[in-house]
Formats: C-alpha cells, sequence, structure tokens
C-alpha cells in the first residue's frame, strides 16, 4: 500500500504582511510516538547556512482529528520534538517572506515566489515519504512549478519526497508565460517583471542552450524543464533545480549585446547543472542533510567546471564568436592573474570552506582566497586540454561529463574526487595524478598560456600603459600603481577596500577600512582619489591624509610601477595543421 503524503497548504490571504499562511498535514506514523520536525537552515546549491526558521511565526501544532493543541518543546533552532501518540498532526504557522533572492520566498501584492526549504518542515525519518502540496493564489494569479499537477485538483501538485518538493519553486502571479519543444522534452518560460527583452530572442536563447547541452549528454533526463525568470531592477544570479532553474536578472539590461550575453552565460550555467550538481552529484551532496551544513570537496567541479562548460556551450550554440569567446577568455585570465590570493588555498580547500569563507568573506579574503568558480573554471580549462594533447583532439571535458552522466549520474551513483580522477584518466589513456596533485589539491600556478600555445592560440600580454597606446596622456597616468582598491564611486568617502601584500601602500601601513580624505593635500573621494593618485608617476612619493576610526593619521609611500597586464588570445593562423586539428576539436566549432 503507497504510504500516505505529507500535505501542504499555502494560502497568501494578506500579501501586504508578505507572509504565506503555511499548514502541513502529517498522516498517522505508524509505530511514531513522537515525530521530531525540522526546518531547513539552508538551500541546496547555495552553501550557506541562513536559519530560515527565524521567519517562522504564530505556529501552532494540534491533533489532526480532534483538533485539540498538541504540547510541543524545541529542541534548537531549527527543531521541534511532538507526541504525537501515532495520530495524524496538523501545523499551522506564517512564514515571513521579503528577500528578493533565487534561494527566498518572495510575497507581496504582485507576486509570489516559493522556496521550499524557507517555507516547509520536513519530519526526521519521512524525507522519502510522498508530498502533496495545494497553493491557494490570488484572484486572476498564474502558477508555474515543475511539479506534475495532482489530478482532478486545481493547483495541486505531487512531489515523490521532501526532496522533489523543496527542489521545485513556485512562481505565482501575473507573470508571462511561453515556451518551445525539443524532441519529446517540453521547456516551460515563466517571465515575470518588466524587461526590455526581446522575448522571441530570448527563447531562441533559452532553445540554443537546451539543444546544445542535450547533445553532449545524449539527451535530456527530463520530459518537462521550468525556466523561472525574475526580471528586476540589479542582476541576482541563478540557482539550479533537478527539472527547473530559477535566473535573477536586470530586466531593463538589454540595451546591447551585452545584456544578451550576460543572459545567455546565466542561462548556460544554470542549465547544465541539470546534470553536473543535480544528477551527477557529490555523495555529500544527496541525501542532504537541511539541518546542518552539507560539506564537500568538489564546488570546483560541480561549480566551476560549470562555469567553465557554459562559455564552450555559448559558443557550440552559435551565441558567441570565436572572437568574442577568445576575447573575453582574455580579459578574465588577465582579472584572474590580478587576484593576489589565487594560489594561496588548494581548490578542495576552497570548497570545503564555501560555508564559512566564499559566502562570509573577511577583509583579507582578496588576498587569500579566491573563488572556486573562477579558479574551477581555469582548472577546467586546464583539464580539458590536457586530455585534447593526450587524446589528439579528439576527446576533452565534455567526453568527461558524458562518460560521469552515463557510468554513475544516470545511474543515481554518487561521486568523489577519485571517480573524477579515475574516469579522466580513462580517457585520457595516461595518470593525471601529476594535474589533481598540483592543481586541484596543490597551489600551483594554472599553466593557462602554455597549454592554449599548444592549441593554436596566440596570445600577448601588455601592461594597461601599453594597452592604451592611442592615449598617451591615459597611458601615462596607467604606469603608476599603489596597491589600493576602494568601492564602486560616486560622491561616496574613498573607504579602502583592499591592500595588496606588499604594494606601496601594504608597506606605508595603510589597511582595509582606512578612509582617505586627502592625496597630497587635495580632498578626495571614492572617485577621485584613483585620479589624484595616478597624478604620480612610478617611484615618486604621495602623502595620504586618512581616518581610521575617529583618529586622522597620514602616510607616505612612493608609487611602484604597475604590475598588471592586459592579454590577448586569438586563433595562431601559422598553427601547424595538428594542432589546427586539436583546436577545432576543442572549440568544438569549424575555424
Amino acid at each position: 500500500m503507497p504510504a500516505r503524503p505529507i500535505r501542504y497548504t499555502v494560502a497568501m490571504p494578506e500579501p501586504e504582511s508578505h507572509e504565506f499562511h503555511v499548514t502541513m498535514e502529517i498522516p498517522p506514523l505508524p509505530g511514531r510516538r513522537s515525530i521530531e520536525l525540522v526546518f531547513p537552515v539552508w538551500a541546496p546549491g547555495s552553501y550557506l547556512v541562513r536559519d530560515f526558521s527565524r521567519h517562522l511565526y504564530d505556529l501552532t501544532i494540534r491533533d489532526g482529528e480532534s483538533g485539540r493543541e498538541i504540547a510541543w518543546r524545541r529542541i534548537d533552532k531549527a527543531r521541534w520534538r511532538i507526541e504525537s501518540a501515532e495520530r495524524a498532526v496538523t501545523l499551522h504557522y506564517r512564514a515571513f517572506a521579503f528577500e528578493v533572492s533565487v534561494r527566498t520566498s518572495f510575497l507581496d501584492p504582485g507576486r509570489a515566489f516559493l522556496s521550499g526549504t524557507s517555507l516547509f518542515f520536513l519530519v526526521e525519518g519521512e524525507i522519502a515519504r510522498p508530498c502533496v502540496l495545494h497553493v491557494e493564489p490570488r484572484p486572476g494569479w498564474n502558477i508555474s512549478t515543475a511539479l506534475p499537477s495532482l489530478p482532478g485538483r486545481r493547483n495541486s501538485f505531487r512531489a515523490r519526497d521532501y526532496d522533489e518538493l523543496v527542489d521545485s519553486p513556485v512562481e505565482a502571479g501575473t507573470h508571462d508565460r511561453s515556451g518551445f519543444r525539443l524532441g519529446r522534452a517540453r521547456f516551460d518560460v515563466a517571465l515575470q517583471g518588466r524587461s526590455n527583452i526581446d522575448r522571441a530572442r530570448m527563447l531562441s536563447i533559452l532553445r540554443a542552450i537546451a539543444q546544445t547541452a542535450g547533445a553532449m549528454f545524449g539527451g535530456f533526463p527530463f520530459d518537462r524543464f521550468l525556466f523561472i525568470i525574475h526580471a528586476l531592477p540589479n542582476r541576482g544570479g541563478g540557482l539550479e533545480h533537478a527539472c527547473s532553474t530559477t535566473l535573477d536578472i536586470a530586466g531593463f539590461s538589454f540595451e546591447d549585446e551585452k545584456g544578451y550575453q550576460s543572459f545567455a552565460e546565466l542561462a548556460a550555467h544554470e542549465f547544465f547543472h541539470v546534470w553536473n550538481v543535480k544528477r551527477i552529484h557529490d555523495r555529500a551532496l544527496g541525501p542532504f542533510d537541511y539541518s546542518r551544513e552539507n560539506y564537500t570537496e568538489l564546488l570546483w567541479f560541480h561549480e566551476g567546471f560549470t562555469e567553465y562548460a557554459q562559455g564552450l556551450i555559448l559558443l557550440r550554440a552559435g551565441l558567441v564568436s570565436v572572437e568574442r569567446y577568445l576575447k573575453d577568455l582574455a580579459e578574465d585570465w588577465g582579472r584572474y592573474l590580478a587576484r593576489p590570493g589565487r594560489n594561496t588555498s588548494p581548490l578542495s580547500q576552497l570548497s570545503y570552506e564555501a560555508w564559512i569563507k566564499q559566502y562570509k568573506p573577511a577583509e583579507n579574503h582578496i588576498n587569500r582566497m579566491v573563488s572556486y568558480y573562477d579558479k574551477g573554471r581555469w582548472a577546467g580549462l586546464v583539464l580539458d586540454l590536457q586530455l585534447r594533447l593526450a587524446t589528439g583532439g579528439r576527446r576533452g571535458v565534455p567526453d568527461l561529463f558524458r562518460r560521469l552522466w552515463v557510468r554513475h549520474g544516470a545511474k543515481g551513483r554518487g561521486i568523489d574526487a577519485q571517480v573524477i580522477r579515475a574516469e579522466a584518466e580513462a580517457i585520457a589513456g595516461r595518470s593525471l595524478g601529476s594535474y589533481f596533485a598540483r592543481f586541484i589539491d596543490g597551489t600551483a600556478e594554472l599553466p593557462v598560456p602554455a597549454l592554449l600555445k599548444q592549441a593554436g592560440i596566440a596570445m600577448a600580454a601588455v601592461s594597461h600603459a601599453q594597452h592604451e597606446r592611442n592615449d598617451a596622456t591615459k597611458a601615462a597616468r596607467l604606469l603608476a600603481w599603489s596597491g589600493l582598491s576602494f568601492g564602486n564611486g560616486g560622491d561616496e568617502a574613498a573607504v579602502v577596500k583592499n591592500v595588496v601584500p606588499g604594494s606601496p601602500a601594504y608597506r606605508a601601513g595603510i589597511t582595509f577600512g582606512d578612509d582617505i580624505v586627502a592625496v597630497d593635500g587635495t580632498r578626495v573621494n571614492s572617485t577621485t582619489v584613483t585620479r589624484r593618485l595616478a597624478d604620480a608617476g612610478p617611484g615618486q612619493e604621495v602623502t595620504v591624509c586618512f581616518f581610521r576610526k575617529d583618529q586622522i593619521a597620514e602616510a607616505k609611500f612612493r608609487m611602484a610601477r604597475n604590475p598588471e597586464r592586459r592579454w590577448t588570445f586569438a586563433l595562431d593562423k601559422d598553427a601547424a595543421q595538428a594542432t589546427r586539428h586539436l583546436r577545432r576539436f576543442w572549440l568544438g566549432v569549424t575555424v
């Protein structure tokens, strides 16, 4: 006999309060005289403890038959224990939802977004039990979710278990709905908010991304997929789910091609997670423990390699040209090299410490750490080119993903670093121990230029001054460097955001949070401070006045020559035929 489901009803009678009214009905659980209720502290895919229970109010727990209140005991911030005596139990509570993000719920009179981990209790030991969700929307609102509808009941949906329930966000409101089909798979798009995006082009981009990624894996692991797109004043981010994704975009950012490319990059990244993370998953990331941190050493692979794959998908889908792909790659490489902390911690350690460092960065974070997204992307490029060199160009990281999918993900088997290495070595036909020891578990500089040269890419690195060769005045002002960085500009105070270790300003004792008010006697703000520092050339002394807390101080230092470089990548027209062959397989397009 099938297990009776746990039922959740979400109402929104007072949207101006930003509180969802949630009812949870737990059927009798034979053999369970007590029940432990858990409210999630995090959302899978976003590695930060968020303590969602802080938004819970007016909790009442009643006997499901008599309606009388049941006593409960709070165990900790996320756990409640009740005595059920094997009887049905009903919970009523309100959940405050007013944070705009892909990982939190939101409610106002205009729309609702339901993110399960911020709304729904789970019953300890019953995660595998089926769930039913019923949503009571405002009059005239649509509902979009990847959950299958419950036959015969409007606005009701079924989930095979708690994991699927909270992995299936719900958009409710007056959003635009559209879609397309690829073979047997149906793709729905829910666009909420005002935007100047061309709807037809948006669908064309999503179709091209889905088709290209699907071809990489030999088809889709679902019958239906939902893109939830929130058009907001500013871009937020994305969050992956098994059969849907949520994308927070800047609604009016489509005045030029940059806006469309940014949208395509976000969509490609999150859609690729359909496989990498959601199905090709670390053993530590499923089944989830929603009550605490779930530590993994594979975020360099799940996020960083996905960052690398998104670029290849856009290129192979025809959404960016080879020239644009290489230009963006070069610019990103220059920015990556400018990060002082890129070789301080191993990638595997960066993944493990995401909970406490990536999303809770200290002031010195940029000097001591690097994002596993950024470095993981370059590690993906390095492995791809090493595999190409070992196989005459025929096989690379896309083949690794497909092998992991066929041999592990499609069979429900989790992976670890040893599995990734073994499958990569099976493709290469040789040991890759040096790669994993030096670049994943070590801190060696990634050999990107050397490998790109072997792949038929011509490279050049010039100083920022040389890059501005058509403007002698601007070039001269780019020669000097203090090692200081500030905020976003404007008329705000020139508060030091970072000081590069070993730089002139660092040796002079300037540190995080110092409020610079004058350079060589001239008052400055966050916009003008870099201009006044640039008035001095390399070797020239500057005097900086600043407040530290409420005390004024002064420091003198000599500007150094700017060590940062601008890179250019282009197709090497003189590359040998074998190199051109490898390059063509790597890029996946005819060049």
